[in-house]
């Protein structure tokens, strides 16, 4: 009974660890995936803490309506990448236009003209979902 239990210990203990020579990488694996995401959701959180878009003024300028956007947070935004949702509809992006396409850095101002709109209620949504809006 000695010999025989000590090599079904010996056997049984090398199993589990070639095993776990198996699993580890697996499981590694899963876990670096999982900081991956959560570094890149308090990314995208910091962002959204950190941004803050203010319309200033509106104006019809014939026919179109001329809204001023500054951008009073400390996040650098994508001009080009607004949404414009005007009386509940989103409006396509061939219906409005915007002075600066790309970067648009803090304290800096942005037209956004809506093409054959001159009245009502206009919300302008950045592409990390902040927003402001003004209704005229």
């Amino acid at each position: 009974m000695g010999f025989s239990t000590s090599a079904s210990v010996v056997i049984l203990a090398a199993s589990l660890m070639y095993m776990a020579t198996i699993f580890y990488p697996f499981a590694n694996l899963s876990y670096q995936r999982v900081l991956d995401a959560k570094k890149n959701l308090d990314d995208m959180q910091f962002d959204k803490l950190n941004t803050k878009i203010v319309i200033t003024n509106t104006q019809n300028d014939g026919g179109n309506l001329k809204i001023t956007v500054y951008n009073n947070g400390s996040v650098t935004l994508n001009a080009s990448k607004l949404n414009v949702i005007h009386d509940g509809a989103l409006l396509s992006a061939s219906s409005f236009s915007v002075s600066q396409d790309g970067v648009w850095t803090p304290r800096n101002f942005i037209n956004v003209t809506l093409n054959g709109i001159t009245s009502g209620r206009t919300k302008i949504i950045t592409s990390n979902g902040i927003s402001d809006y003004a209704v005229t």
